[in-house]
């Protein structure tokens, strides 16, 4: 993670020992994603079907005694199975743009993030950076642990006795 001003840049790539549809579904579950994702107390679309999609998310970020409010509004741009693109439009950020890439890796899937993240508030200079390096590592855990539940329920589901499992 780096800091420019106010800004943070940050990123993170890790490898999940699952199917590269399945990370997609965990990703995409929207309206789900406050659900697995600690801090986040909502997510949900808030555009119209046929139109570009607009997420809106809410939750708190901070440490200790130190809780701020987070609220945004992201215009969603996907190419389906391999990347997620979000950039801020409303809410109580300046500015966040960033992408979510996934790619295949024998039998795993290699997940990125990066974003450039602007809050609207003031963060402390020496415990900003860690407070977004932290929300940022538990998104991150908590969406792999999701992928990975998912995954698991998928291969526990097997068919009646003498029947193949399909896969």
């Amino acid at each position: 993670m780096a800091r420019r001003d106010t800004a943070f840049q940050v990123e993170a790539k890790l490898m999940v020992a699952v199917e590269q549809r399945v990370a997609w579904q965990v990703l995409t579950d929207y309206d789900n994603l406050a659900s697995f994702v600690p801090g986040m107390r909502s997510s949900r679309i808030v555009s119209a079907a046929g139109e570009p999609l607009l997420l809106e998310q809410k939750g708190e970020s901070g440490f200790l005694l130190l809780k701020v409010p987070i609220e945004v509004v992201s215009r969603v741009d996907e190419a389906p199975l391999t990347t997620i693109r979000f950039r801020s439009v409303g809410g109580n950020l300046t500015s966040q743009t960033g992408e979510w890439a996934l790619e295949r890796h024998d039998h795993a899937t290699r997940v990125g993030y990066r974003a450039d993240i602007a809050p609207g508030f003031p963060l402390p200079p020496l415990i900003g950076p860690a407070i977004v390096g932290r929300d940022v590592r538990i998104m991150i855990e908590s969406l792999a642990r999701e992928m990975l539940r998912r995954a698991d329920a998928k291969d526990r589901v097997r068919p009646a006795a003498g029947l193949p499992t399909l896969k």
